[in-house]
């Protein structure tokens, strides 16, 4: 990466003599394949060149691009605008089995690409935006598709309820039998796509029926982190009340318990201190990194990333992740693990160490320990165009066949 790679293409309208013309002559052709072009990288096998595109249909000052996989700082993201035109651009070089969210930023405005290749309805997560997000997905990226509404399938029903303060939304299979195996959602909201991943494993028979509680969070900086109450509440409260209302199992090898990111981190904490309620858990992205100080620290610079940074020790040592250190210290439970992680995931600032290294120090623990699991990591960033569909993956490794 960087302003040496230029793409064949954009060389080409560089060079016009009439970069009107060739500006026209480049949109027309992009008007099936949409944006971004992707070409060749000659004599270099498994990379392409991606060229991120803007056409300004106003004056602007500056175009940068903002994607999941790089860690580029803002300079190296800023497109260049091709003189005597509205076309800006920016190359760089992918390994070609990257997928990755991407988007422009304008004048302090997040923008999706209005010609995006590919457009998808992100709404796995809480904060989900309800636009289509536009994705990069690079000639030999994983086909995904859990997460697609299918023609033909039977749809599940979603319905809102209400526990104390908190609202739950329950799903339930088309044919929901007389015993269900549960599945809870961290981050619950009633357009989640747990739901249509629900739909699509069961319509080809590859889990069992299984019905899904959606939880809303309160505060999920405090619940989600390792919170000894809010895991108990799932367990003891939670469960046994939906248990009440529905045909939902009491097996805990057929009870499992998702989340990302954060929810990921409350999934395998939940699961560690209760198994004889959560059998499986499936952990997309979660935050293996996670210690009080550091998401104080990381919430201090998301709110104002202009602040000075803390004042630090220098030479202070980096303490282990508090999930890893319980895992470390307890003697093994019955559940099984799916574990997955970006392989990009270098940050968030300023953990040490970051999501992929924890990750991993977590992966070596569970084996150490002789846990079943399951660890992946995918071609991409902490980026939800891979958890909503992954989701299904994890759930027949964990109950397939009845698993």
């Amino acid at each position: 990466m960087g302003d040496e790679v230029l793409s064949p293409t954009i060389r080409a309208l560089l060079a016009s003599g009439d970069p009107a013309a060739g500006e026209a002559k480049l949109w027309a052709e992009l008007r099936t394949d949409g944006t971004p072009l992707i070409e060749p990288c000659p004599g270099e096998p498994g990379t392409c060149l991606v060229t991120f595109l803007w056409s300004a249909d106003r004056p602007v000052e500056q175009v940068k691009v903002i994607e999941t996989v790089s860690a580029l700082a803002p300079p190296q993201r800023s497109l260049a605008l091709v003189p005597g035109t509205a076309t800006w651009y920016l190359t760089w070089k992918f390994a070609t089995d990257v997928r990755t969210t991407y988007s422009f930023e304008i004048g302090g405005e997040r923008i999706p690409d209005p010609r995006a290749r590919i457009r998808e309805q992100h709404d796995f997560t809480a904060g989900s935006v309800t636009s289509l997000e536009s994705v990069l997905a690079c000639p030999d990226a994983e086909p995904l598709s859990w997460a697609d509404p299918r023609p033909g399938v039977p749809r599940g029903t979603v319905t809102e309820e209400s526990h104390g303060d908190r609202r739950i939304w329950t799903y339930l299979p088309p044919d929901p039998g007389t015993s269900l195996d549960v599945l809870v959602v961290l981050d619950g909201h009633p357009r989640h796509s747990a739901a249509t991943v629900l739909d699509n494993l069961h319509a080809e028979g590859l889990i069992p029926p299984t019905a899904a509680l959606f939880v809303q969070q309160t505060d999920r900086n405090v619940e989600l982190s390792c919170d000894p109450e809010f895991s108990r509440y799932l367990a003891e409260d939670l469960l046994p009340w939906a248990r009440r209302r529905h045909p939902l199992t009491d097996d805990p090898a057929a009870t499992l318990i998702t989340g990302c990111s954060l929810g990921g981190l409350c999934a395998a904490y939940t699961g560690l201190k209760h198994p004889g309620t959560f059998g499986g858990v499936l952990m997309l992205s979660g935050s293996a990194w996670w210690d009080p100080d550091t998401l104080r620290a990381y919430l201090r610079m998301y709110a104002d990333p202009t602040a000075a940074p803390a004042v630090t020790v220098v030479g202070a040592r980096s303490r282990t992740p508090v999930l890893i250190d319980e895992f470390q210290r307890a003697d093994p439970v019955p559940i099984r693990i799916y574990q997955e992680v970006g392989a990009f995931e270098s940050g968030p600032p300023p953990a040490t160490p970051g999501q992929i290294h924890a990750s991993r120090h977590l992966r070596d623990v569970l084996m150490l320990k002789g846990y079943g699991f399951r660890y992946r990591e995918f071609a991409g960033g902490h980026d939800e165009t891979w958890w909503r569909s992954h989701l299904g993956d994890g759930l027949i490794w964990l109950r397939g066949e009845h698993a």
